[in-house]
């Protein structure tokens, strides 16, 4: 099976529970993204109510691992600025940084520490690219089985944990435009077998993103 939509990629680090923030922008169907600048008025305040207001400001998903910000305060944001600029500033001093699965969903990770040796060398690149093929082959197979979840149709990020005897864990999807297929593609990804063991130094949670594309048939060609 090929998938040519599937971008995969390692975050950082830690097993604990992903949360999604609930924002209204983000859970309307036709919730529009905003990228031009935008006038925000986000006080310092916990991290996790701050980053619902981004969300909810902007339309961008935003996932997160709830344990990791709980005792974190956002800088205050206000006043006319690029989406980018004003995320950038609420995470100021935090110690935590976003990175983006596409234009409409991105991940609150912690400052990712100096890359590990174990990835580096022709050995470490093959076993993790081997885990990432296999990753992007199971995920097709179970996503393109369910004909209701219309795959490919739009931009979808999947933020999940790998377990040591290689399943996937706590599965947090964002949909852009189709916020209530999100429970329905967890469901199916949650406690997937990917038949094989993670790779050693495996930057957790691994994110995935499927590109918006003519159709189902191309995204979930065979």
């Amino acid at each position: 099976m090929m998938l040519l939509a599937w971008i995969l990629g390692p975050f950082c680090c830690g097993f604990a529970h992903i949360a999604a923030a609930a924002q209204a922008a983000g859970r309307a169907a036709d919730a529009a993204v905003r990228t031009e600048p935008a006038a925000f008025a986000i006080d310092s305040q916990p991290l996790h109510d701050a980053l619902q207001a981004y969300s909810q400001a902007t339309g961008r998903s935003v996932l997160y691992d709830a344990g990791q910000v709980v005792h974190l305060r956002s800088m205050a944001v206000h006043g006319a600025l690029d989406p980018d600029a004003a995320l950038a500033a609420l995470l100021q001093g935090t110690g935590m940084q976003a990175r983006f699965a596409s234009t409409g969903a991105f991940v609150i990770v912690p400052v990712e520490p100096p890359a590990s040796t174990a990835v580096h060398g022709e050995g470490g690149i093959a076993l993790h690219a081997a885990f990432y093929g296999r990753v992007q082959r199971v995920a097709t197979s179970i996503l393109c089985a369910d004909a209701g979840l219309s795959i490919g149709r739009y931009r979808l990020a999947i933020s999940a944990y790998v377990s040591g005897s290689g399943e996937l864990r706590r599965v947090k999807a964002a949909a852009q435009g189709h916020a209530e297929l999100e429970p329905r593609i967890e469901a199916s990804l949650e406690g997937a077998r990917l038949e094989i063991e993670p790779p050693p130094a495996l930057i957790q949670p691994i994110v995935l993103l499927v590109t918006q594309q003519a159709g189902r048939l191309k995204a979930c060609a065979s």
